[in-house]
Parts: C-alpha cells; sequence; structure tokens
C-alpha cells in the first residue's frame, strides 16, 4: 500500500515539472553605459575626466570610460534635475572620501552632502553636478569607481524581479544590507542597481536620461522583450560612431519610465 501511494506521489511530482517547468535564470547582460543631458558636451566631459577620473578613449569625443562603463553625454539645453525622476541619482566609490570631498570644494563641486559612516555599511555623502546630477560619494574599497546606480520607483520589489527577469543579474545585498541587483560578467566592471522607493518622474529629459546594457544579439533581444511585455520605443538602428565603428542600438521602457538602452557593440 505505501509503495504504490510512493509511486503515484512520484508520478504525480513528475507530471507537474512536465506541466510547469521552472523557469530558466536570464542570463546576464553585461552592464554598458549611463547616459546624461547636459548643455554643453565637451565641457562636461572635462568636468567629469578632472573630478571622477573618468579616461578619454577614441570611440567618440562626447564620453568617458570608468572602467568598462561609458559615461556618455548628450547635448540638452534644459535637463531636469535627475532627483525624483526614475533615475534619481549615481554612485561613485573612493578610497578616502574625506580626502575627495575637500578636493571637490577646492575645485567648487556643489556638496549637497558631508560624509558621514554608516555603521556596518560605509561612509558616503552626496554632490551634485553643475547640470542637476545628484551623485553619491562612498568609500567602498570592494569597489572603487563607479559604484552604483539608484533608480526611484513606486514599489521596489516588482522593479527588482523585472530587472532579474528582462538583464539578469544577481540578487543580493551590498554589504549585507542594501537590496540590489548585481551586474558583474566577464571583462566588465560590477555595477549594483539600488532601488529606493518613491513617486518618480520618467528619466527622458532628466540630467540622467538613461541607462543601457550591452548585448550580443539586438533583434534577438528586442524580439525577447517584447514577448516578455516590455515596450520597445525605438526598434533597432545602427549608429556609426567617431572612430569609425558601427554599433547597433535601441530603447525601451523599465519601471516608472525609466528609459533604457541595448547596445549591441
Amino acid at each position: 500500500m505505501m509503495r504504490t501511494a510512493v509511486r503515484c506521489l512520484s508520478l504525480a511530482t513528475i507530471l507537474v515539472a512536465l506541466a510547469y517547468p521552472c523557469a530558466a535564470q536570464t542570463p546576464t547582460m553585461p552592464y554598458d553605459h549611463i547616459h546624461l543631458g547636459v548643455p554643453n558636451v565637451p565641457e562636461a566631459v572635462s568636468w567629469y575626466e578632472k573630478n571622477f577620473g573618468g579616461k578619454r578613449f577614441d570611440e567618440a569625443a562626447d564620453r568617458l570610460l570608468f572602467g568598462s562603463t561609458r559615461l556618455i553625454f548628450l547635448q540638452r539645453a534644459n535637463p531636469e534635475p535627475s532627483v525624483g525622476s526614475s533615475i534619481d541619482h549615481l554612485g561613485f566609490s573612493f578610497a578616502n572620501l574625506d580626502a575627495k570631498m575637500k578636493e571637490f570644494e577646492a575645485a567648487g563641486v556643489k556638496i549637497v552632502q558631508q560624509p558621514r559612516d554608516v555603521a556596518g555599511l560605509f561612509k558616503l555623502g552626496f554632490v551634485e553636478d553643475p547640470w542637476g546630477t545628484r551623485i553619491e560619494v562612498v568609500q567602498d574599497p570592494d569597489l572603487l569607481g563607479l559604484h552604483h546606480i539608484h533608480l526611484r520607483t513606486p514599489e521596489t520589489e516588482p522593479t527588482f524581479t523585472w530587472l532579474l527577469d528582462k538583464f539578469g543579474g544577481e540578487r543580493t545585498k551590498l554589504k549585507g544590507r542594501i537590496d540590489g541587483v548585481k551586474y558583474s560578467a566577464a571583462n566588465f566592471n560590477t555595477v549594483w542597481i539600488l532601488v529606493q522607493q518613491g513617486d518618480a518622474r520618467p528619466s527622458e529629459g532628466h540630467a540622467v536620461d538613461h541607462i543601457g546594457w550591452r548585448v550580443k544579439d539586438l533583434n534577438a533581444t528586442v524580439a525577447e522583450l517584447k514577448g516578455k511585455g516590455v515596450k520597445v520605443t525605438s526598434e533597432p538602428r545602427p549608429l556609426r560612431l567617431g572612430n569609425g565603428t558601427t554599433i547597433n542600438y535601441a530603447y525601451t521602457e523599465g519601471p516608472a519610465g525609466t528609459r533604457i538602452e541595448l547596445v549591441q557593440r
């Protein structure tokens, strides 16, 4: 009797597994770039090069490299501040934050909040660029340079679920305390996506206009995202860069109107 029950249970388990297969984990897409709106592109490139250590490279004159991540500047006469948009602020990490804040002050950088120690986390403060991008500055020796992107949405948990389903990544806690999705890939720097709860406006037209992931096959990725119900706001198209190379890109819309670019390089 017991053996018969076990056989039935095993058969039922198999049938359920066949009828409802486990969803496959979305492969992690490497993090590619952040696009800032500024009135004067050369001025912004120089400002971030001087104050945050971005490196110029031959791809185009409107961008800097922070490790493997591009900071790209889009000319826009009057960008709205980043705070309150769905891409609320960026984060950079320095080995000695107190020393860096003194450098900021000497350079005339706007200090929004002086550094403070957060127990069990790290030292952090806030500054702002001349065009309205809020920047969190932290002292995290485990990840120096470009550190994180902080999104703002009415509900945080659905946003994390959305990111994992569309772009992969690792759902974990920064320093064991802050919920986030960690994007790490071979030959790419780690970038954290953090999410705070709050009302938000769509990011397009703000100082941080959009964020972007790297894909291997743009057409296939766009088709897959459409199948998952993602709104594609710009179909794949080519773009020739300053150094003569051609990329393909498309735009989608994420939670709370976050503008997201997909790039095949």
